[in-house]
């Protein structure tokens, strides 16, 4: 006896919406275990043990790469680097994408995966399965996250959101060699979580003290 429909779609829903409210520095390595957690019912429904270790790696991966990246960027020497968490285009409390607009982007985008899993059936899985839906719910959270997104975080989330669904699609499509194409596609998990982490070590490293700055101009007298 098959998972059911809505179990599939419960856990993806659930993982998305984590991976869309989460925010901070570990938004990353948090979106990828959320998703890599709500995705493998979908993933393992219709490639098994394979793809349970496909997504498993990529959220360990991100974790892992993550913490790795961040440990780099405040070892190394000190650099003005690029906050990740700060705002790009404008102040914090100005900006178009606070988490009550992410809310009400993951409430419409139930609708739009709704049709999507009902009219686009792929490889052997047919639409009125719903098995697409955990896939496309993701897929549609990950583009309005990227509209409403503030920071180069938001980005990296929504590039982990792309990446977790596209493995698991791939993997239902079942289409010639699906684990390799899966594992490519979850690689870009990893990577956003590098980009941050290396980011986020980086702003995070103390600024030297201003007696070991050098000094423009003409010394003191």
């Amino acid at each position: 006896m098959g998972v059911s429909p809505a179990l599939l779609s419960s856990a993806a829903v659930i993982a998305a919406l984590v991976a869309m409210l989460v925010d901070g520095s570990l938004a990353v390595p948090v979106a990828a275990v959320a998703l890599g957690i709500g995705l493998t019912p979908s993933a393992v429904a219709v490639a098994g043990g394979p793809g349970f270790f496909v997504l498993a790696a990529a959220a360990l991966g991100a974790v892992l790469a993550g913490r790795v990246a961040r440990i780099a960027g405040r070892r190394l020497p000190w650099v003005v680097g690029l906050d990740p968490s700060i705002p790009a285009f404008a102040p914090r409390q100005r900006l178009f994408g606070t988490r009550s607009v992410r809310v009400v982007a993951a409430a419409l985008a139930v609708p739009a995966a709704s049709w999507v899993s009902s009219n686009m059936p792929v490889g052997e899985i047919a639409a009125v399965s719903g098995q697409l839906f955990p896939v496309a719910y993701v897929w549609v959270c990950a583009a309005l996250r990227l509209v409403v997104a503030r920071n180069v975080e938001d980005l990296a989330v929504a590039a982990v959101m792309v990446s977790m669904a596209g493995a698991t699609g791939w993997l239902i499509r079942a289409g010639p060699d699906p684990l390799r194409g899966a594992a490519e596609l979850s690689a870009l998990t990893p990577a956003a979580a590098i980009v941050s982490g290396w980011l986020v070590g980086r702003h995070r490293r103390r600024v030297p003290p201003a007696s070991a700055m050098p000094v423009a101009g003409p010394a003191a007298r």
